[in-house]
C-alpha cells in the first residue's frame, strides 16, 4: 500500500506535541514530522498506527499544509493566489525572512580550502578554477548537485558570518536570496534577502521578487512590482504568463523582436489554454529569419518551439482519464540534450512522474517542482515551467505529454 493510502486511512493516537499533516484529500494527520525536505519536496512523518510506531515518507504533491509547533506552512500554493493583501504579504515576510530554515543549522560546512571566500570582484584570474573562485564553484559543484544544496546556502551564510566589506555582503546577500529562490521555491526568504538587497524591478532578480510575492498570495504587488519597469524584459514575459495575465504577456513580447520573447508568448498562451495562439508563435520562432542573433542561441530556442510544437499537438491525447493503466516513458529536448520521464496512471490518475534520465546542470528545482505540478493538477494543462530553469521544466511537461499520449485509447 502506498504511503499517502497509509496515511489517508489510517488511525492515529494523539502524540505528544503532535504535529498536523494536512492532505490534499481534505483528511488530517497527527503525528511527528520528522524531516521536511524541501529538496526533494518530500515530507517524513511518523506515527501510531495499531500500537506500532510507524514511518513513512510523502511526497509535497498530496500535502496541503503541516503544522509544527505550532506554525501552520502551506505547501500547496495556488498559482493565481491572491488570498493575501499586500500588508499580509509583507507580514509573513517579515516574520519568516530574518529565520533560518530548520536545517541549515545541522548542515556542514563543506567547500574546498584552495576557495577564496574573499570572492573577488570581476573576471576570475587565471581562466575558471570552481575550486578556487566562490561563483564558479557554486555554478559547477553546488547547483548541479541537489545534495549539496543546503552547503552551498551554509557557505553563503559563512561568508556572511565573516564581517564581509559593502560591496561583497550586498553579493552574497543576493545570492542566499538567490538559492532560496531557484533551489528551494521558499518565496518568502527569497523575498526578504531580496528586500536587504535593495533590489529594484529593473535590477537582474526585480521579476523574480515580484513572482515571490504572487507566489506568497498578492499578484496585485507583482503587477504593481512589474510596472515599475522602464525596460522590456523576458523574465517579466513569462511571469505575466504564468499568472495568467496572457494579454499583458503577448502585447510585452510583440515589443520585442526577439525569437525567445515569441516562445515565451506561445508558453503564455498554451498555459492559458489559448492552443491556437500558441501555435502560431511557436511556428513564428521556427519560420522568422533571426537578426543580431547568436546562431547557436537561434537554435536552440528553434529546437525548444519545435519541441513544444510537437507536444502541443499531443495535449488533448495526454487527458488522464482517456490514459490506460500502466507506466509510460518519454522524452523532450532539454538545455543539455533529452530529458526522459516515467509517468504512472492507475484508476484514471497521475499516481507518480519521475525524471528518470537527464543530462541537466542548471536545472535547480524543476525535477521536483514540475512533476508536482503534474501531478497536482492530473495533467500536463496548466503546468508552468519552474523559473531559472525554463527549459528543462519545458522539457519535462513535453515528455509527460508524450508518455501519456502512449497510453490514450
Amino acid at each position: 500500500m502506498k504511503p499517502t493510502r497509509i496515511l489517508i486511512f489510517l488511525t492515529v493516537a494523539v502524540m505528544c506535541r503532535a504535529d498536523t499533516i494536512e492532505l490534499m484529500t481534505g483528511a488530517k494527520v497527527e503525528g511527528k514530522v520528522l524531516e521536511n525536505n524541501a529538496t526533494a519536496k518530500t515530507l517524513t512523518v511518523e506515527f501510531s498506527l495499531g500500537g506500532a510506531l510507524m514511518k513513512r515518507t510523502v511526497p509535497y504533491a498530496s500535502v496541503k499544509a503541516i503544522t509544527v509547533n505550532g506554525t501552520r506552512t502551506d505547501l500547496q500554493v495556488p498559482a493565481s493566489s491572491t488570498t493575501r493583501t499586500p500588508a499580509e504579504v509583507q507580514a509573513h515576510i517579515a516574520k519568516v525572512g530574518p529565520t533560518e530554515p530548520d536545517w541549515l543549522k545541522s548542515t556542514k560546512l563543506n567547500y574546498p580550502k584552495t576557495l577564496d571566500i574573499s570572492w573577488p570582484e570581476g573576471p576570475p584570474q587565471g581562466g575558471w578554477n570552481n575550486q578556487k573562485n566562490v561563483g564558479q564553484f557554486i555554478w559547477d559543484i553546488i547547483n548541479p548537485n541537489a545534495g549539496r544544496w543546503h552547503e552551498g546556502l551554509k557557505l553563503m551564510h559563512h561568508i556572511l558570518d565573516s564581517n564581509p566589506d559593502a560591496s561583497l555582503k550586498a553579493r552574497v546577500t543576493k545570492e542566499i536570496a538567490n538559492m532560496h529562490f531557484r533551489l528551494f521555491q521558499d518565496y518568502a526568504r527569497a523575498a526578504w534577502w531580496w528586500q536587504q538587497a535593495g533590489i529594484k524591478m529593473d535590477d537582474g532578480p526585480g521579476a523574480h521578487l515580484a513572482e515571490c510575492y504572487w507566489r506568497l498570495g498578492s499578484k496585485q504587488m507583482a503587477l504593481d512590482l512589474l510596472a515599475q519597469s522602464q525596460f522590456l524584459q523576458l523574465d517579466s514575459i513569462k511571469l505575466l504568463g504564468d499568472m495568467l495575465e496572457t494579454d499583458r504577456a503577448v502585447e510585452m513580447a510583440e515589443g520585442y523582436d526577439e525569437h525567445d520573447a515569441w516562445l515565451l508568448a506561445g508558453d503564455a498562451c498554451r498555459l492559458a489554454g489559448r492552443i491556437e495562439e500558441a501555435r502560431t508563435f511557436y511556428e513564428k520562432v521556427i519560420n522568422t529569419a533571426a537578426t543580431n542573433q547568436k546562431p547557436e542561441r537561434l537554435k536552440r530556442t528553434q529546437n525548444r518551439a519545435q519541441a513544444n510544437l510537437a507536444a502541443l499537438k499531443l495535449f488533448e491525447l495526454s487527458d488522464v482519464s482517456k490514459v490506460a493503466d500502466g507506466t509510460y516513458k518519454d522524452s523532450s529536448l532539454g538545455y543539455e540534450g533529452q530529458v526522459e520521464v516515467s509517468v504512472k496512471v492507475r484508476g484514471k490518475k497521475i499516481e507518480d512522474v519521475k525524471v528518470t534520465q537527464h543530462k541537466e546542470k542548471q536545472y535547480y528545482s524543476a525535477l521536483t517542482d514540475v512533476p508536482a505540478q503534474i501531478i497536482a493538477k492530473q495533467g500536463v494543462k496548466g503546468v508552468d515551467a519552474t523559473s531559472r530553469a525554463t527549459i528543462t521544466g519545458e522539457a519535462i511537461i513535453n515528455a509527460t505529454a508524450k508518455a501519456l499520449a502512449q497510453g490514450a485509447k
